[in-house]
């Protein structure tokens, strides 16, 4: 005689075809996932395509666009998976277009709320996805497609400024050429520091852009340089946690609260230190000099590039050698992994708490690194127990230089006689 428990089937959990109203709520929820990405400048798609199979249950499926860069998404909500591939230009309908993407990666997207979007934003961080886009031209590419490609990139930072304006693009051009002040600023900074850096906005690269140009450089602030690397780090993060705050990709850059927040004399370290002490009576030249600064940028983006352009700008400024290994990059996380990595497996001991609190605690800490003691922050930046040969600090590490995309004009070089 079969027994009761024997009849008992087990309750299908195949997914089934979704609802309008649950096809809206996938949607929404690949909205939020992707929000890290929207926020540095990528485009979502319109409308997403999509598929429903029993097995696999609902796909769906598009590209995102940052200029000419793209990355392909899936997303399989009953797998919990975003998957982030290379684009492939395989209609042709995108001659210059490039991957941001060299290999795919699946992100675990399961848990609810904002852990999911977190597990995004370090995926897509570590990729270099929210920091600007750097790219060069194939080696291989004719010297027509590098002129092709200079123009490009000329009309991504000023055909902004000219749409704005209601002006033609050569008014633009001009009346920038005849600035002196702005074209030495675009041969040293975005002609020759940031020549690989795409023409896009990338809000938080455009407060280190701010940070880097208007408070560090062309200011008092070098010649009244602070006792120690360790506190100029520590006011330059300072800095740029307050320039976060005034940067918006659709209302662009707020000159005027970035100023009064860098002037305001309770503006203090972590500690309580204040940062106009720390300068003591260079304070009033840096003062001067950073407010002349912000307001010579603020006069060139209300009356010449406007806030679009001026925003690129920024981001081609954030994006140099300079600002590499700043806090502030998406990719930082991802530095500290590196530099604590390797200098764990070259033997040297972590800095104190750490050595007994241990790695994940240092990785975890190192998000707010302004946070952290001196001599920790010391560690990281220059690794000082490291030989000259043994693993390298933040400083001069060569894992701080971001990926290189590349463009390769394949329907060129077919056209060439």
């Amino acid at each position: 005689m079969t027994s009761p428990t024997a009849l008992r089937t087990e309750p299908d959990r195949s997914p089934t075809t979704p609802s309008e109203r649950e096809w809206g709520d996938i949607v929404d929820r690949l909205h939020e996932l992707l929000a890290p990405l929207e926020w540095a400048g990528f485009e979502l798609p319109e409308a997403w395509d999509s598929e429903f199979d029993p097995e696999p249950g609902t796909l769906l499926y598009g590209d995102l666009w940052r200029g000419d860069g793209c990355v392909s998404a899936e997303y399989r909500p009953h797998e919990g998976v975003l998957a982030l591939r290379p684009f492939e230009d395989v209609t042709g309908d995108h001659p210059h277009s490039y991957t941001l993407l060299d290999d795919e990666m699946e992100i675990g997207v399961a848990a609810s709320g904002s852990v999911a979007v977190e597990a995004v934003a370090r995926a897509a961080g570590r990729a270099g996805l929210l920091d600007a886009t750097h790219v060069r031209v194939a080696e291989s590419a004719p010297q027509s497609a590098r002129q092709d490609f200079a123009i490009r990139r000329i009309r991504g930072i000023f055909q902004p400024a000219a749409a704005d304006r209601d002006v033609p693009l050569t008014e633009i051009l001009r009346e920038v050429s005849e600035n002196t002040w702005l074209s030495d600023f675009l041969e040293m900074v975005v002609g020759m520091a940031g020549h690989d850096v795409a023409p896009d906005i990338v809000p938080d690269a455009a407060a280190l852009g701010v940070a880097a140009w208007c408070w560090r450089n062309n200011t008092a602030v070098e010649a009244h340089h602070l006792d120690t690397d360790v506190l100029m780090a520590r006011t330059n993060i300072a800095v740029t946690r307050v320039t976060q705050q005034h940067v918006c990709p659709v209302e662009g850059i707020d000159w005027d609260g970035i100023e009064s927040s860098l002037m305001d004399p309770a503006w203090a370290l972590p500690d309580g230190t204040t940062i106009r002490s720390l300068f003591g009576t260079g304070w009033d030249e840096v003062a001067d000099t950073v407010t002349a600064e912000l307001r010579r940028w603020r006069h060139m983006d209300h009356t010449l590039l406007g806030l679009r352009t001026t925003l690129i700008l920024m981001t081609i400024a954030g994006s140099t050698g300079y600002t590499d290994s700043w806090w502030g990059q998406a990719r930082w996380p991802a530095m500290c992994h590196h530099v604590v990595d390797h200098a764990v497996r070259a033997g040297l001991d972590l800095p104190a708490p750490y050595d007994l609190r241990g790695v994940d605690s240092l990785l975890a800490d190192l998000a707010d690194p302004d946070l952290l003691p001196d001599d920790v922050l010391d560690w990281v930046i220059g690794l000082p127990q490291a030989s000259i040969d043994g693993p390298r600090g933040l400083r001069f590490n060569p894992i701080t230089r971001p990926p290189q995309r590349c463009w390769d004009p394949y329907w060129l070089e077919d056209n060439q006689p």
